[in-house]
Parts: C-alpha cells; sequence; structure tokens
C-alpha cells in the first residue's frame, strides 16, 4: 500500500514541475526577461525572432532575446493555448504585446526544456 501512494506522490509531482516551468516561462516572458527564459532552454533551440531563424545555444538565444526585448519593451503577454501532446512535450502559444507592436509566439517543451521558441509578427 505504502509503495502505491509513493508512485501517486511522485506522479503528481512531475504533472505539477511540467507546470510549473510552462508557468515560469509564462512569467518571464511577461517580464521580458531573456536571461529567465533561458534557464529553461535545452543545450540547443531552435529560435525564430521575426524573420531571423537558427539552432543556437543557450548563450546565443540569450543574446538574441536580450536584443529583440531591449528594442521592443514588453507590455504583456496573454496565453492563447498551452496542450501537451503527449507525456513528455508541451506547447505553448499566445501573444505578446511590446512597444513596436503585436508578437505571436510559440514554445515547445521537451521533457521540461525548451526546444523550440519563435517570435513572429501577428499579421491580424
Amino acid at each position: 500500500m505504502r509503495f502505491l501512494v509513493y508512485i501517486a506522490i511522485i506522479a503528481s509531482a512531475f504533472g505539477f514541475s511540467r507546470l510549473e516551468v510552462s508557468d515560469d516561462i509564462v512569467a518571464a516572458l511577461k517580464a521580458g526577461k531573456a536571461s529567465e527564459l533561458v534557464k529553461y532552454f535545452d543545450e540547443k533551440v531552435a529560435l525564430k525572432i521575426i524573420n531571423q531563424e537558427d539552432v543556437l545555444s543557450k548563450s546565443q538565444a540569450e543574446a538574441n532575446l536580450k536584443h529583440f526585448f531591449s528594442k521592443y519593451t514588453v507590455k504583456t503577454f496573454t496565453s492563447s493555448h498551452v496542450s501537451s501532446m503527449n507525456k513528455q512535450s508541451q506547447y505553448i502559444t499566445g501573444t505578446l504585446e511590446t512597444s513596436g507592436g503585436k508578437f505571436r509566439v510559440s514554445i515547445l517543451i521537451r521533457f521540461n526544456l525548451v526546444s523550440q521558441f519563435r517570435i513572429e509578427p501577428d499579421n491580424e
């Protein structure tokens, strides 16, 4: 019986940690803090910012995001969709409102690490 209780506790802890990671990523986006965002990046991340797209290291991604956030001051980020594709992957989409306009943000999280991060102009 104790074994089943331990399994239930561990399983719920993993579920909560996945939610906390996405919550922390959204909070970092709302604050426009590149250094907080890259804490959750994989060693290599597919990054697209406006029209520049590449696979970058964490430090390169941080530099690019810092440049973006210095040019476009964040007003707010609204998450429009958060979904779990399977037990290891999660997808977040939303709208980033900045001093320079609106952007569509897409984030792919695998094994609690961001593997793809996209900031594209919002063409409404």
